[in-house]
């Protein structure tokens, strides 16, 4: 009862998680191009402010790229496995095309572990760039400081 259920969930398809993985990327994207545009224009003002204001608009949004990064591969995978399952089901339904079917979902199936690390890998790139610039920022206006 409970199986089938869950079963009727996962009819829906990969689509979903498809589209989750497309707003996330945008979002990604949209978050390494405003930092980007922030750190350009922060050095301007570096002498005005202190070491834990420029931390504070350095790191702003950074935990978006680190979630996205980390987790992205993780819903890909859940879509694939949604996909799977589904062209299983398919397939015990006695499908005329038998293995055919099944193949073919299992391909548009891992597609979205592909769109999942498609997200992930800029993020995770973007994010590591963004803290070591970070880092380096900070290190910078202390020594000037001091």
């Amino acid at each position: 009862m409970l199986t089938e259920k869950l079963l009727s969930i996962v009819f829906i398809g990969v689509d979903p998680v498809l589209w989750i993985l497309i707003a996330m990327s945008l979002v990604s994207f949209g978050v390494i191009v405003e930092r980007l545009l922030v750190f350009g224009s922060i050095k301007k003002s570096l002498n005005e402010l202190s070491v834990p204001d420029i931390k504070l608009i350095l790191e702003k949004r950074l935990g978006i790229l680190a979630t996205f990064g980390n987790n992205a591969p993780f819903i890909g995978l859940f879509g694939t496995v949604l996909g799977v399952i589904n062209a299983f089901a398919t397939l015990s339904k006695g499908s005329e095309f038998g293995v055919n079917a099944v193949m073919g979902g299992i391909s548009e199936a891992l597609v979205a572990t592909a769109a999942g690390l498609f997200v992930a890998i800029p993020s995770v790139i973007a994010y590591n760039y963004f803290v070591r610039k970070i880092r380096m920022t900070l290190l910078k206006r202390e020594a000037e400081a001091s």
